[in-house]
């Protein structure tokens, strides 16, 4: 049995209950090797912009006896992915700017699909955005700590009805309502880098450094204020 990191574990063990998940940009394709040895779902579809990982991935689903099961494309995002064929559709390990764009060129697949897991890189206030602006509730967050890094995983399901994205969306509001275990570690991480940044801008004199350091300033407020409600 193929064993997973705990950045796709977590996703993984997420999905229950159903039948086809669709991984873009799919890492190899472990993600769904593991999900169909363990019976969790009956067929999947792998893709990949790059022919490299394509390759890779229908050697690694070859090696496992899984080729009737999990299908290998290369193309861009989900324009490879027909309307309703993904329950689920999983986009991780990218930033948050591509994710958004890859959502952006095919509204109707992920709308079609019974659920969205996304874990950004980086920029998930801009995913934030994205699913509530395009109809799509956000019904879960967490933080998973793999080997160093700790990342964010977001699940959305569409309902719809877009909304105005009000307010800063740095950190996600399940992960404030649950003050998460590892939210206090993930806010102090990101101010550290903030005040490097304001550091290093400090004595530069022009208008983008300025522009610059007043987003750092406002992001590390935020985070303090959401740091003082956790405690």
């Amino acid at each position: 049995m193929l064993n997973l990191t705990p950045r796709l574990k977590i996703i993984a063990d997420s999905i229950q209950g159903f039948d086809t998940v669709a991984d873009i940009g799919a890492d190899h394709a472990y993600l769904l090797i593991n999900l169909t040895e363990k019976g969790r779902i009956k067929s999947a579809v792998a893709t990949d912009v790059n022919s490299g990982p394509v390759e890779i991935s229908g050697e690694r689903i070859r090696e496992h006896g899984l080729e009737n099961k999990i299908e290998v494309r290369q193309g861009n995002g989900l324009e490879v992915i027909n309307q309703g064929e993904a329950e689920v559709i999983v986009i991780a390990g990218m930033g948050g700017i591509l994710i958004c764009d890859i959502l952006d060129k095919s509204v109707e697949v992920a709308e079609s699909a019974k659920l969205l897991i996304l874990q950004p890189m980086r920029d998930s206030e801009k995913v934030r955005k994205w699913l509530l602006e395009h109809g799509f509730d956000i019904i879960d967050e967490e933080l998973v700590k793999d080997q160093d890094r700790i990342y964010e995983v977001i699940w959305a399901k569409p309902n719809g009805e877009a909304i105005e994205a009000k307010g800063l969306l740095f950190i996600g509001d399940k992960l404030i309502e649950k003050k998460h275990p590892l939210l206090a570690e993930f806010i102090n991480r990101k101010t550290n880098e903030l005040e490097k940044v304001m550091a290093a801008l400090k004595d530069i004199d022009s208008d983008n450094c300025r522009e610059r350091a007043e987003e750092c300033r406002v992001m590390l407020t935020y985070y303090r204020e959401v740091a003082d409600w956790v405690r």
